[in-house]
């Protein structure tokens, strides 16, 4: 009986004008999985030929401009009338549907069924190839029955080979898991693919590991499952199972170039960018790696031509032009170990970039970490970081941003830190004047480590600039303090400081040369014994130039001392120091300001000094009064003759006080300051002060500190 109603089909299909009616009646079956003999079908804007073919059929007289209704009824009676009957006999037009479609016809519940088993044997067919209770089985028998993973779905939909191999990736993933140690994705991607990009997030392979690390986390701690993360998720979900990623680093992925000529001819390829290090106002730096000297780089981007217009309007060019002639320079000429060396670039194309050797740390994050460093350490790094600054004058360069965060260290084998000197964003050739000048509502280098006269401007900034810098970064490492706090702390090389750091250039020291001399000859005194606070009883005084530089050498050695040793171990060695020696060191604040610190402990708890030891401490503290201009120095120094002259009761100190109050302006910065000293530290002494004052015609504001009218 087929075979007959095949050859009723056949008929049909030679038919064009039928084509229309059978795809009507396949729409109605693939809704409702059955035509009933009540299921209507209309065609709309017959053509010619269907009006000829259907009227004929139905024995109709149909219009062009009318739909014409049929219903399976209608069709299978025309049938029946027609010399065709016997090849349609005990048939419907079900049936005849079938065959017309090829045995393809079905309906879109009949699909879904079809599609779920097929997919359920899919999945099951890797159940199967796995270990049981293993990360890739359970997750397998959970996206299996997921609703709620259309990617997953789809992806079979489309392409169920796609989606073998992307499972059999995240198997290979599985494998790996848990890892013991982080790993960058692109490292991870290369591993898994051969291939440093495959596993990007926007990549079906990306989307894919995302989407199954997220499982895992559902299913062993019930944490929801993101459909669409964003990036800051896309971070939390991978670093959950130790596997870095940085969204910067992604996004320039397939932007660092590389040409590198050879025996063989010239090849380009890419950095593999891993992580964001650091941000400047030049550039960003990133971690790569170089798949071709295959290890971890820096690598610093300059930020693009329009980014340098943007910021410095007409200048930006020339700006970007010159930054790239000091990297040229660096690069081709400049070579010492102290120096970070540049090892590839690209400077031609945007964005602009070059490598160099990835540190271990800078100098500002591993003194964070390691605060208690030994003096032999410090020195090493610090002669490193002189070195380099040395060669760089030599060639005629200042670096003008020398700061912590500047200087890189790397391990050695014999477990040291080499120091090498980086950004050189602000560098000048003094030679060829090029300089990457910013505008001037910018900052210039590290506050606390940049010259004063480069905080005005950067033109006015040159060697003598970095030579401050240096000064500011002894301080740092000895101290691990900001150099702004140089004036209540000491080091041992406190009276180096003092003397780079300098606000007049031209009492700085001139040359790099100059400050190593210095450190060098300090060392060798100290080893000597040459310099201690106590030795000071049995140095010969001779000229007061010298004696001075010898002097700032000794007082950052002072301790605080015990009450009954405060006089033979302070106060004598402080007074053996003649009065006009102290006042030239005065000029020094950085020095004398944390010595008269620990001076005011020592004589505060001073016990057993004479009468004669207290009139001579009085002249020191005056002589220092005497012989600075900075307000801080003239108040700590006031400080300890207001101890002395009434604690202490000198009568020496109490004649000295009343000159000093008796001279000043009323209402100056000065007085102010004494007055608010007066009334805060010693309001004990009020009266004793009233009495000693009251010959003395002293400022009105110190007055109303004492309550004295």
């Amino acid at each position: 009986m087929e075979s007959s109603l095949q050859e009723l089909v056949q008929v049909f299909r030679n038919e064009k004008g039928f084509n229309t009616l059978f795809s009507l009646f396949r729409e109605k079956y693939r809704s409702y999985g059955r035509i009933s003999k009540g299921t209507k079908v209309i065609i709309t804007n017959p053509s010619v030929h269907e009006l000829q073919t259907l009227a004929g059929f139905f024995g109709e007289a149909y219009k062009g401009n009318n739909a014409i209704m049929v219903t399976a009824a209608k069709f299978e009676r025309a049938i029946m009338k027609s010399k065709y009957k016997e090849l349609f006999q005990g048939h419907d037009v079900n049936d005849l549907l079938q065959l017309y479609f090829g045995g393809y016809l079905t309906s879109k519940g009949e699909d879904r069924c079809n599609f779920d088993r097929k997919k359920e044997q899919f999945f099951q067919l890797f159940l199967s190839q796995s270990k049981s209770g293993s990360f890739f089985y359970n997750f397998i028998s959970f996206i299996t029955h997921y609703k709620n993973a259309p990617f997953i779905h789809l992806m079979y939909k489309k392409d169920s080979d796609v989606l073998r191999q992307l499972l059999l990736l995240i198997n290979k993933l599985f494998d790996q898991l848990p890892l013991n140690s982080d790993v960058f994705l692109p490292m991870l991607s290369y591993k898994l693919t051969d291939n440093f990009h495959a596993l990007a997030p926007k990549s079906d392979s990306g989307r894919m590991i995302l989407f199954a690390l997220q499982v895992l986390n559902h299913l062993d701690n019930g944490a929801d499952i993101i459909s669409k993360p964003d990036e800051d998720q896309i971070t939390d979900i991978l670093q959950g199972y130790h596997i870095r990623f940085c969204p910067d680093s992604n996004k320039l992925a397939h932007r660092l170039w590389i040409s590198e000529s050879t025996n063989n001819g010239d090849y380009r390829y890419q950095l593999i960018p891993l992580i964001k290090i650091g941000t400047g106002g030049f550039a960003e730096v990133y971690m790569v790696f170089d798949p071709i000297a295959k290890k971890e780089m820096a690598c610093k981007v300059l930020y693009e031509k329009a980014v340098f217009l943007q910021w410095y309007g007409k200048e930006g060019e020339d700006y970007l032009q010159r930054f790239k002639r000091e990297v040229k320079l660096l690069r081709e000429k400049i070579s010492h170990q102290n120096i970070i060396e540049i090892d590839k670039m690209q400077l031609e194309h945007d964005p602009a970039f070059f490598t160099m050797p990835l540190a271990e740390t800078s100098l500002e994050k591993w003194l964070e970490l390691n605060p208690s460093l030994s003096e032999e350490t410090k020195l090493s790094i610090f002669k490193d970081i002189l070195n380099g600054v040395f060669y760089l004058h030599d060639y005629k360069i200042s670096h003008r941003d020398l700061a912590p965060h500047n200087i890189l260290l790397f391990p050695q084998s014999d477990e040291t830190r080499l120091a090498k000197v980086a950004d050189f964003g602000l560098a000048k050739d003094h030679r060829s004047l090029s300089s990457i000048t910013r505008h001037s509502n910018m900052s210039y280098g590290r506050g606390a480590f940049t010259a004063p006269e480069q905080r005005k401007s950067l033109k006015n900034a040159d060697f003598l600039s970095d030579v401050y810098s240096l000064g500011a970064l002894l301080f740092y490492i000895y101290s691990g303090k900001s150099p702004e706090q140089r004036f209540t702390s000491f080091i041992r090389y406190q009276h180096i400081v003092g003397k780079a750091m300098e606000e007049e250039r031209s009492k700085r020291y001139q040359s790099v040369q100059e400050l190593m001399d210095d450190i060098d000859q300090t060392i060798y005194n100290s080893a000597q014994n040459s310099y201690s606070f106590n030795s000071l009883l049995t140095y010969e005084f001779r000229n007061v130039c010298g004696d001075v530089d010898h002097v700032l050498k000794c007082l950052p050695t002072v301790n605080v001392e015990s009450p009954s040793q405060v006089c033979g171990k302070f106060v004598r060695p402080f007074i053996a120091i003649p009065t006009e020696v102290l006042t030239e060191c005065a000029k020094n604040e950085t020095v004398m300001i944390p010595f008269l610190h620990i001076a005011k402990e020592n004589i505060s708890r001073a016990k057993d000094c004479s009468e004669a030891e207290w009139n001579h401490v009085s002249l020191r503290f005056n002589g220092i009064y005497e012989g600075t201009e900075k307000l801080g120095l003239k108040m700590y120094s006031l400080n300890l003759i207001l101890i002395t002259a009434l604690e202490k009761k000198n009568l020496l100190a109490q004649t000295i006080l009343v000159s000093i109050l008796g001279s000043l302006e009323s209402q100056g910065r000065l007085s102010q300051q004494i007055a608010h000293m007066i009334e805060k530290e010693f309001p004990v002494y009020h009266e004793l002060l009233i009495s000693l004052l009251q010959e003395t015609n002293y400022p009105l504001d110190i007055r109303d500190a004492l309550n004295d009218y």
